[in-house]
């Protein structure tokens, strides 16, 4: 079986790549159950102080896969889906609480819930010629697994509905612009860049650089989204009602 999600580390990062390329790493939920068992083995870790996210060269993610019986299927009892459902926000807040420093490399793009992971990482590095977009709503469904607090605290609460109500691809320089992202690299290059950073990041003093993680993110409260719970709830709702329409 292939493995979806692969983890290597060496000298001190991490590298935690999506590698499902035939569904343009499109997010199952085996693969974010993965993400989080990811997460609690490397908080575990002392040897890894830099944590890279990538989707390799051909893609970041398309997020959540719309194929997946497990996340999308109608014929699954609303308590198990709600269920299934909230392994995502468990992962992505996992991941936000990791005491590395974290990394995401994004080539060509990033939609709905991988932008999500993105946003949960400390830094974003994007292609020159990628994009990021949320087409959750032109979907019938509210952008969930707590993204919608970590949008609007990155680019604010306008740009936010925005980027969620008319599901527009935001291109890499109006995403630096807002601050969606950190940096902009050669399409390519970015998980060079990327690793540019960790080894910047390498060169430091640990224990400043994890303190300063942890203050400045208890400084804008990140730390378990509060309203992750119910936006899983509100897109099941969502989906069912749609389902419903179809019959």
């Amino acid at each position: 079986m292939t493995e979806h999600i692969l983890l290597e580390r060496a000298g001190g990062i991490a590298r935690v790549t999506f590698n499902r390329p035939e569904r343009k790493n499109a997010l199952s939920a085996d693969m974010l159950a993965r993400m989080d068992d990811i997460a609690t083995e490397l908080r575990a870790d002392p040897t890894t102080r830099v944590v890279i996210l990538s989707g390799g060269p051909s893609a970041f993610s398309a997020g959540a896969d719309r194929n997946d019986a497990q996340l999308f299927g109608g014929s699954i009892p609303a308590d198990e889906q709600l269920r299934l459902a909230e392994i995502g926000p468990a992962a992505v807040a996992a991941w936000e609480a990791l005491p590395q420093i974290t990394i995401a490399a994004i080539e060509r793009f990033a939609i709905g819930g991988a932008l999500t992971f993105a946003m949960a990482c400390d830094f974003r590095v994007l292609g020159n010629d990628a994009f990021v977009s949320v087409p959750e709503v032109a979907l019938g469904f509210p952008y969930g697994m707590g993204s919608i607090p970590r949008l609007v605290r990155f680019v604010g609460t306008a740009r936010a509905k925005r980027i969620m109500l008319f599901a527009e691809r935001i291109t890499a320089a109006p995403a630096l612009e807002w601050g969606l992202v950190d940096y902009l690299a050669e399409d390519g290059d970015v998980d060079i860049f990327a690793k540019g950073l960790a080894e910047r990041l390498l060169a430091m003093p640990p224990l400043a650089v994890g303190m300063t993680k942890r203050a400045a993110n208890a400084a804008v409260g990140i730390g378990g989204e509060p309203t992750a719970h119910a936006d899983m709830a509100e897109i099941l709702l969502c989906l069912r009602a749609m389902q419903d329409n179809l019959k």
